[in-house]
């Protein structure tokens, strides 16, 4: 299973289990503080940096902050809805964002929905062009390909050097964990963000983002929505059957 968290600088979802108990995702690593498991964040918000305030020097740093929150229990899992300002180093909002991330559990994998509806008040607002930005991923040293894990993309691509910047309909993460066990977490995006080119690394990041190639204008009173699931799971990519995972979500 996995839960909500509300960090210093952004809200994030962590820990996340596999069905038998495996941990595939990590916080705030030596190596980049500002990765927290499973998170969403722009560096170039009319140009603010949402994306690593915790590297910055300056004080005060732009934040992602909880205004509101609403939890539900239902037949398909834990509802989290959070109403998010994203705050800049003066005090002023620049979006606001409701997020809504949906946990269940099931024998095939730990299930992660995640929706960010991110909107503008009264003047438009510039998601710049960047690599920094998007729903992303710090998946837990055990399984990143540095120490033996594997990254696998739905054209069967595999690792950094052949998925990083590859467009495809989703990834999967997974390396070893305990003993003889295998867990990795599969990515899953909203079937019009399906086929993007998708930002990998060997180290442990993931990121699914809209912005990569190019910027985004939200008009005055508009909004733009940003989602995709995630599937925490036992087994390597083809034992958890990741490519019908796939399939049951666009049905």
């Amino acid at each position: 299973m996995a839960a909500v968290q509300s960090g210093r600088f952004r809200p994030y979802v962590y820990p996340v289990f596999t069905p038998a108990g495996h941990l595939v995702t990590q916080i705030a690593p030596a190596d980049h503080l500002h990765h927290l498991s499973i998170w969403m964040a722009h560096d170039h918000v009319n140009g603010v940096n949402f994306w690593a305030p915790e590297t910055r020097a300056i004080v005060p740093t732009p934040k992602i902050t909880l205004t509101e929150t609403a939890t539900q229990l239902g037949s398909q899992g834990v509802e989290f809805r959070q109403r998010l300002a994203w705050v800049n180093g003066d005090g002023g909002t620049e979006l606001q964002e409701i997020r809504t991330t949906t946990v269940r559990a099931r024998p095939d994998g730990s299930v992660i929905d995640l929706a960010c509806e991110l909107r503008a008040f009264d003047r438009p607002v510039v998601l710049g062009q960047t690599k920094e930005a998007g729903i992303a991923v710090r998946v837990a040293d055990q399984i990143d390909v540095l120490d033996g894990g594997t990254i696998v993309d739905a054209r069967g691509r595999r690792n950094e050097a052949e998925t990083f910047d590859a467009c495809a309909d989703w990834v999967d993460y997974y390396g070893p964990v305990t003993g003889a066990a295998v867990a990795g977490l599969a990515f899953f995006p909203w079937p019009e963000f399906a086929g993007m080119p998708w930002f990998t690394r060997g180290y442990g990041p993931v990121t699914l983002n809209p912005w990569r190639q190019q910027a985004r204008e939200i008009p005055a009173g508009g909004s733009f929505t940003l989602g995709a699931r995630l599937v925490a799971h036992d087994g390597t990519c083809a034992e958890a059957g990741v490519a019908e995972l796939y399939q049951r979500f666009r049905e």
